[in-house]
């Protein structure tokens, strides 16, 4: 029976079918099959997916009946590919290789109609199929390398044979979406559909009957293979500029897309899944899927069980600067009204000034329709009148005065507010001062945003005892409202990103005084991975900020950081720097204290910082204030820029074994046992063989 309305819905609707609904749909238009991945909105290439598509194709292959076969996906998109948290280095069966094989091999023609996502391994299954179809909004994408991995299915076979080494080596090192305009460019797509996905595929797949077109493996292509020397150039090249110590998966992928040249499909097959074995079993794989994963569950709502958030479609913003801006830019960019309070009318056009100018400039650029940017800037009130404020169901002081002026304003306003209005402080400290005040405090916490506030994607909230959770879930949802990553912690000072950095730059202060010079030390720290080194960044932050005895002797001395000019660092007038007359000033403390130099090895550097900052992460853990490892990964990576394919601190001391970092500790604890003694934590997991991991799925 025809089933052309089953195929033409929209590509975004989402089906209400039950898990015990069948995973692929079987429905028949004429002679054509039509099979539909039915578990949207992801169509995730479950085991469940794969068996019930491996049998499907092999039973509409022997229907006599069935003269083709159209794969499409129901939801919002085709196939976003394996479950991000059930990645595996080898598939149960059957495979991924083992039903793009069977797809391929089909003695009928396979058509693949592709809408949104068609990513990893829902990319080989739209390669493997003999046509292609695409929506106007398909995006095209192997993400596999994001995560340290090389792509299976013999994608890295099958697009260098279609498009040449050249654009195939920018889609697999890349891991960025290619649109279906840009993919039918290249030669990946065969048509566009102007109408529905569905209603076009059954059209296109009867023109391909009616003209007698047979099935068309792709590894039979060979329009990329042509030109052996201009591909093996486009191999060399690339092998030069994509050399990391970040990951192993980019030499994989290009050695892979060599292969392409050289061996058979199924020789190649078989040297890509070889990649992909050893990938995942890496070290660099290994802490970048971490961190993938991390972030998916950081997000997770702590302590709010059966709360009822509200939504926010006006926030109140208290103060002016940087802060307060960025956070306003960010809310407007996601349909959030704003109110700003400020204390100073002229201060006021100047702060609307700056974010008129900001979106200005984005229209220039075309990032904004001049609509987009009207509707943004309408958006906007400013104004000195605290009642405004009443308007939001959310109100943040973004102000930079003292604690106590702080908790005096938060009062103030609250005055002012009714009483469902979360109120909430951008600080990281002193929340039983802030509200001490407060007629109502169960509707105060925090949300720690970092600079800059409109760009950086992870902000703490922090949960004060007592908490309402209505609060508590209506500003996790403002957050993710407006595109940011809240991960809860426990109020206490500093909550988890200052604390545990911190932790780090009190190591770096014994290393200096145990005779490791600044910039050996920020040279080791940035072929970890970290962008800029610790000695660097608290020059740039000013060492009157800072805590550690080396950085508060030199402020002392007049060397204040890189604004004065002098810190660990003299600076010139080009930006060079030097450390030598620090190193002179940090001899004769040493000479003075009577502290010997010690050699040390870089190892011997970076894993006194990794273990301090682990260590300060790990008494978070036994304290309570924190509830999983990777919720300290995740700010350190966001936040911190602690170096992705290290996966965080927690990761990388995981990564070490906890027994080895443990022992570590120990071995560190006489010269600073604050900074090294190992939290009890350590002991608990490694006697119950437990580790961070574990700890995470709780």
């Amino acid at each position: 029976m025809s089933d052309v309305k089953e195929l033409a819905r929209d590509a975004g609707e989402v089906l209400n079918e039950g898990a015990s609904a069948p995973a692929v749909t079987v429905t028949h238009d004429g002679d054509i099959a039509v099979l539909r991945l039915s578990r949207p909105p992801m169509n995730f290439l479950t085991q469940e997916m794969r068996r019930a598509l491996f049998d499907a194709v092999g039973e509409a292959e022997a229907d006599p009946n069935v003269k083709a076969i159209v794969l499409i996906g129901s939801g919002a998109g085709f196939s976003s590919g394996f479950e991000p948290d059930n990645l595996v280095a080898q598939e149960p069966e059957p495979g991924l290789n083992a039903l793009c094989a069977r797809i391929s091999s089909c003695s009928k023609p396979v058509v693949a109609a592709l809408h949104g996502a068609v990513f990893e391994a829902g990319l080989a299954l739209a390669l493997a199929a003999h046509y292609r179809i695409a929506g106007q909004g398909a995006r095209l994408a192997a993400p596999d390398v994001t995560v340290g991995l090389v792509p299976t299915g013999g994608v890295t076979q099958v697009l260098p044979r279609m498009i040449g080494a050249g654009a195939a080596l920018e889609i697999l090192l890349s891991g960025h979406p290619v649109s279906a305009p840009k993919a039918q460019a290249l030669g990946l797509i065969d048509a566009l559909a102007r109408k529905r996905i569905g209603v076009e595929a059954l059209e296109f797949t009867r023109t391909l009957l009616a003209e007698g077109k047979a099935p068309r493996p792709a590894q039979d292509r060979s329009d990329g293979l042509r030109d052996g020397v201009a591909y093996l150039k486009e191999v060399a090249d690339h092998r030069k500029t994509s050399t990391t110590k970040r990951s192993i998966a980019p030499a994989q992928i290009i050695d892979c897309v060599e292969a392409a040249l050289m061996l058979p499909y199924e020789a190649g097959v078989n040297r890509e899944t070889v990649a992909r074995e050893d990938c995942f079993e890496s070290e660099g794989s290994k802490a970048l899927r971490h961190a993938a994963f991390a972030e998916r569950r950081a997000a997770r709502l702590i302590g709010a069980k059966g709360a009822k958030a509200r939504k926010v479609e006006t926030v109140g913003i208290v103060g002016s600067g940087d802060y307060a801006l960025g956070i306003a830019i960010a809310a407007l960019d996601h349909g959030v009204k704003v109110q700003l309070l400020g204390n100073s009318a002229d201060q006021l056009v100047l702060d609307q000034q700056r974010i008129n100018a900001v979106y200005t400039r984005a229209a220039q650029r075309g990032q904004l329709t001049a609509e987009q940017r009207d509707e943004r800037i309408a958006a906007l009130e400013a104004g000195t009148q605290i009642d405004r404020l009443a308007k939001a169901e959310l109100v943040l002081d973004a102000s930079r005065g003292s604690v106590e002026a702080r908790a005096r304003l938060l009062a103030r306003i609250e005055e002012f507010l009714p009483e469902e209005t979360v109120l909430a402080t951008i600080s990281d400290r002193a929340f039983g001062r802030l509200a001490q005040d407060l007629a109502h405090p169960e509707r105060f916490l925090g949300l720690h945003f970092f600079a800059p506030s409109q760009a950086m994607r992870v902000v703490e909230l922090a949960r004060p005892e007592g908490v309402d959770v209505n609060a508590l879930a209506t500003a996790h949802g403002f957050v993710r409202q407006i595109g940011k990553l809240p991960v809860s912690v426990r109020a206490r000072d500093g909550l988890i990103a200052n604390v545990v950095q911190e932790a780090g730059w009190a190591a770096v202060d014994v290393l200096l005084l145990m005779g490791a010079r600044p910039a050996r030390i920020d040279a080791v720290m940035r072929d970890y991975g970290f962008p800029t080194g610790p000695c660097e960044l608290m020059d740039a932050l000013g060492l009157e900020h800072m805590s550690g005895a080396v950085a508060q002797f030199l402020s002392s001395a007049g060397r204040k950081g890189k604004a004065s000019g002098h810190g660990f660092y003299d600076y010139d007038a080009e930006g060079q720097r030097d450390d030598s007359e620090t190193e002179v000033i940090l001899t004769e403390l040493r000479r003075e204290g009577g502290v010997p130099e010690i050699a040390l090895e870089d190892s011997d550097i970076f894993e006194r910082i990794v273990l301090a900052e682990a260590n300060a992460g790990a008494r978070l853990l036994q304290s309570g204030t924190v509830e999983h490892p990777l919720d300290i990964d995740v700010v350190m990576m966001l936040a911190k820029a602690y170096p992705r394919f290290r996966g965080g601190p927690m990761k990388s001391a995981e990564l070490m074994g906890l027994l080895a970092a443990e022992k570590r500790l120990r071995a560190y604890s006489d010269q600073a046992p604050d900074i090294w003694e190992p939290a009890t934590i350590w002991r608990e997991l490694i006697k119950y063989g437990e580790n961070f991991e574990k700890l995470n799925l709780i």
